[in-house]
Parts: C-alpha cells; structure tokens; sequence
C-alpha cells in the first residue's frame, strides 16, 4: 500500500509543470493554419507591389493549376503567367485589402482559403474601392505551400447598388447591413 501511495504521489509530481517549464508547441493544425494565413498574406503583399515574379512562385506548377478572374479560366503555369503580366500593374496603381480570412485545412498537404477584399483603384476622380471575394486552393510539396486553383471575384459596375456597394454584402473591415 505504502509502494503505490509513493508511485502515484511521484507519477503526480512529474505531472506538474516545473516553474518556467515552456508550454506544449501548438497543435500540428494551428501551425498549419498560420503557415496558409502568412503565404495568403504574402501572395496579396506581391499583387500589391506589383510583383509577378514572386506571385508566379506561388503558383503550382502542376498541369492542373488554374486561376479564374472575373469569369475567364486560364489554365497552366505558363498562361497564367501571362495573363498575370497583363493584370499585375506597377505598384501603387491599385491596393488589395483582404477581409477576415478563413482557412479550411484538407488535410495534411492542401487547404481551403476563402477571404473577401477590397480592390482600390485609381479612378479619374480620385481611389474607387471595388469589393471582391477570393478563394484559393492549396497544396504543400517539398515544404512550401502553393495555390492550385485560385479564383478572384468582383462586381462590375452593372451588379452594384445605388450607393457603389454590392447589396446585401459588406467590405471588409466593415459591419455587414441587415
């Protein structure tokens, strides 16, 4: 009885924490979220200066890789890359800023990413802000994260409000109406 009093009162103590003791790394899913998080955040900061070389390295370079803008698919590696040199402005030309971003992981090497943003662009009247939504598919290989699909989206002039909002949806950063 004393044996087993002594073995549970140490198998307690080597439970507790030792002051100072670090905590346990963040859960394998977490860490995953932020790595989606921090390359979304990248691949925006590169279509905001304008960089089509560091976006193009985000792009998977599997035959399947596609990106949808406003309703045009382009399908490849290389035809995306074109039809980005034609898009990606000089920096300062236009700004994206990205809404809440909700990460979806698939599972150990692909994720969902679904945000909505707000394209600014230098109108003849000073910066015109145009809401848009933005979904990516991810896939990691050989340690880096890179989009498969990627589909941006905004209303033209035709799908808006009287106010210049789309109705029934709120930019980011924004309260949503009822």
């Amino acid at each position: 009885m004393r044996r087993t009093i002594i073995t549970l009162s140490l198998a307690a103590a080597l439970a507790i924490p030792a002051p100072g003791a670090s905590r346990p790394a963040a859960p394998r899913v977490e860490i995953q979220r932020t790595e989606v998080q921090r390359f979304v955040k990248s691949y925006i900061d590169a279509w905001n200066r304008g960089d089509a070389p560091a976006m193009m390295n985000m792009i998977s370079r599997a035959p399947g890789a596609s990106a949808i803008n406003e309703g045009t698919l382009t399908t490849g590696w290389e035809t995306i890359r074109d039809a980005a040199g034609g898009r990606v402005a000089a920096e300062g030309s236009f700004t994206i800023v990205l809404g809440a971003l909700d990460v979806r992981l698939l599972g150990p090497s692909h994720a969902l990413a679904v945000a909505p943003f707000v394209l600014t662009v230098q109108g003849e009247d000073g910066p015109v802000p145009i809401d848009g939504g933005l979904t990516l598919v991810l896939e990691k290989a050989g340690g880096r994260w890179r989009i498969l699909p990627a589909h941006r989206s905004a209303p033209g002039p035709e799908d808006e409000g009287e106010d210049g909002e789309d109705e029934g949806n709120s930019r980011p950063g924004s309260e949503s109406r009822a």
